[in-house]
């Protein structure tokens, strides 16, 4: 079997990765596989893996997907190395470029409000759209997680969903009483269409819904709504993390709810609300500014 479709069949069936990080492995190994031009990927030396990042750095991609390619490689390789089909990794020594260091973009609770608000609920796809919404922001939800829902993984009762994360980890989340009683209002529009697909989210026609489709109906209301950021479905994730500790939450138990493996991938948001504590501060504060109202310069002089 080619050395590419053993990793991929490694993914799926031992570590048991979703079709969409496995989607994710293929489209970053596809550049690599090009640069290969149909040799063997067995036969890769170090000299051609520093060849292959001066062909990506002249395509001046972004530092997370620069990244994000570099490091498919070198799982790949660990993978040939692990399995014998190579001596020496060539990519040992390569190192991953400086993470980007910008913080998330968030929605305040207005904004999020004003998007709910903008949705109309006298319809079908009124109905679902505001609960895709709800949920989105309630739960932290990751698109895939999201659209992979189905109606058996509500437990409308005790208020609970339970979604499958990365690498198919299995995660229970709570939801409130507005994000049950939107759910309950779709459910019921559902059974009256005679809607009978397994899938929590679908189509008119009963048929489950696309990723791409959340981001379409997200950046529709976002601009209903009038909200001039750059609107996506991960800034409802990203928001719902930033306000839970703005409000007080302790960062294990957000950790928990995100789904995150490692502590420090939902540390971010512990920054973030820190920029937004100095905003505040700096727009409220009586003596941040000066006896002719102008703002004093935070310049360190000392």
């Amino acid at each position: 079997m080619d050395p590419f479709e053993n990793f991929f069949y490694f993914l799926e069936v031992e570590r048991e990765y979703s079709k969409n990080t496995i989607s994710a492995y293929k489209n970053d190994l596809r550049s690599f596989k090009e640069f290969l031009n149909g040799r063997d990927p067995l036969e890769v030396t170090k000299r051609d893996i520093f060849e292959f990042l001066m062909k990506l750095s002249k395509r001046r991609l972004k530092p997370t997907t620069l990244r994000r390619k570099i490091s498919s490689v070198r799982s790949f390789y660990a993978f040939l190395l692990r399995e014998g089909k190579i001596e020496k990794d060539p990519t040992v020594d390569i190192s991953l470029p400086k993470k980007d260091k910008r913080l998330p973009e968030v929605l305040s609770l207005e904004e999020i409000e004003k998007i709910l608000n903008a949705i109309p609920e006298n319809s079908f796809r009124g109905k679902r759209d505001r609960a895709i919404v709800e949920l989105l922001y309630s739960c932290g939800l990751r698109v895939s997680e999201l659209t992979g829902l189905k109606v058996k993984d509500i437990d409308m009762k005790n208020g609970f969903l339970k979604c499958f994360g990365k690498g198919s980890k299995e995660r229970i989340v709570p939801f409130g009483e507005r994000a049950k009683d939107v759910l309950k209002k779709y459910l019921k529009e559902r059974e009256k269409k005679g809607i009978t697909s397994e899938y929590l989210f679908v189509s008119r026609k009963g048929e489950r819904i696309l990723r791409q489709f959340i981001n379409a109906i997200l950046n529709k209301y976002a601009k209903k709504a009038r909200i001039r950021k750059k609107v996506h479905p991960h800034m409802l994730r990203h928001s719902f993390a930033t306000h839970l500790l703005e409000r007080g939450a302790d960062l294990r138990s957000v950790q928990e709810l995100l789904g995150h493996v490692d502590i420090s991938t939902t540390q971010i948001y512990t920054h973030l609300t820190k920029e937004r504590l100095r905003e505040v501060y700096l727009s409220s504060h009586p003596l941040w500014r000066n006896e002719n109202g102008n703002k004093k310069s935070h310049s360190n002089n000392s």
